[in-house]
């Protein structure tokens, strides 16, 4: 407890689950003394609006961190409406559980503090996976995954001085960079290396999202994966597949997904499932009982499998970040019991979404299938 007696609460993390969790904690109790700390300057941050700002379907950064009346949700906003001390371009390098101190350095300054907490909430997000391949470190190799990476894109957009461009790999993200560019007047190319891009759908839907993005412009590569980043001067200059393929581009964006960020975690001595992620129970609670968890860094059980999967999802972080506010300030009350797995995306004039398990998901988690495949309008009239 502090001097005052308030619970202190200590969120680590700050992009969707943290603030969530932060918020809904301080609504629930007036007292408590509340902290996010963030390792990058913006809090808050819409990632799912990523490649629409990329796109310029937007122009104003800001919108992917204001609130909806427009307010840029800063450390200023969070100290002035809700009462919650941000610190941003702060790195927690360590928990010391014992203890119940975070060790902290300042990112811009580089001195280390240490901050105590009686509640700690983990939201710590997830990192890209890199392929091992050569030439990965060449510039004009990047991800799609931080604000930083987005303005880059956004500047790449505006500037309009590439030409040709690939997407390595063809999920939520990879096929939305691929609009966002392609609609920017750049020759894009998406390469994936399984069977079909939009792993989540069935092949006959990903195979008419494949031929609609094609009809757009963009080209498609299935089944031939990236064996190296070529270039020429520290710079990028091409791509070469499997089969020896080279698809010449002054940019490459990498979008082969993500995998929890749990090693601070890990660390701690707290523990970690095999998805990597953190291993949470129904009320986002850790191995450690002061200790909770929510977002990309955890693991949770998909209702129709039972089994645990690594879901990275922005709708699912809010929902576990507000269970998570609930439980650390009132006790362990709400639940949140896992996902059934929902995702949708636009693509071009198509919008493409799944819940539940695919055909070749289910068979492969031992179900008997039944398909249909109809052909309608989308919308009523």
């Amino acid at each position: 407890m502090s001097q005052s007696g308030a619970t202190r609460i200590v969120v680590v993390g700050g992009s969707a689950a943290g603030p969530k969790a932060a918020a809904k904690a301080r609504r629930m109790d007036q007292h408590a003394q509340i902290t996010i700390i963030q390792r990058s300057p913006d809090l808050s941050m819409a990632s799912c609006g990523y490649p629409y700002y990329v796109g310029g379907f937007f122009d104003d950064r800001n919108q992917l961190l204001c609130t909806p009346t427009g307010v840029v949700r800063d450390p200023k906003f969070f100290l002035n409406a809700k009462g919650i001390d941000a610190l941003t371009e702060t790195e927690v390098v360590a928990i010391d559980r014992a203890g119940k101190v975070l060790k902290c350095r300042d990112l811009k300054e580089g001195r280390e503090f240490e901050v105590g907490y009686d509640k700690l909430v983990l939201a710590t997000g997830a990192n890209p996976i890199m392929p091992p391949v050569p030439g990965i470190e060449l510039d004009g190799v990047t991800t799609l995954q931080s604000m930083r990476d987005a303005d880059f894109l956004r500047k790449i957009r505006d500037e309009r001085e590439i030409e040709r461009a690939v997407v390595v790999g063809g999920g939520l993200i990879g096929v939305e960079t691929c609009e966002a560019l392609e609609l920017a007047g750049i020759q894009m190319t998406v390469v994936e290396m399984l069977p079909q891009i939009l792993m989540f759908l069935d092949w006959e839907l990903a195979k008419l999202v494949e031929n609609h993005m094609r009809e757009k412009g963009s080209h498609i590569v299935t089944e031939n994966p990236v064996a190296a980043f070529l270039g020429e001067n520290g710079k990028l200059t091409g791509v070469k597949l499997r089969n020896g393929t080279e698809l010449p581009c002054q940019l490459a964006v990498v979008a082969t997904g993500v995998r929890p960020n749990s090693k601070l975690a890990a660390e701690a001595g707290l523990e970690v499932g095999k998805t990597g992620g953190i291993v949470v129970d129904e009320y986002m609670q850790t191995s450690d009982a002061d200790i909770y968890a929510a977002g990309d860094c955890i693991e949770v059980p998909q209702l129709l499998t039972g089994q645990k999967v690594h879901a990275p999802f922005g709708d699912l972080a809010n929902i576990e970040g507000r269970v998570v506010g609930i439980n650390i300030t009132t006790g362990n009350h709400a639940k949140f019991p896992g996902t059934y797995q929902t995702g949708v995306c636009k693509v071009f004039d198509y919008t493409a979404g799944s819940t539940g398990l695919s055909e070749s998901a289910a068979q492969r988690a031992g179900f008997e299938t039944i398909t249909a495949l109809t052909a309608a309008p989308d919308k009523p009239g």
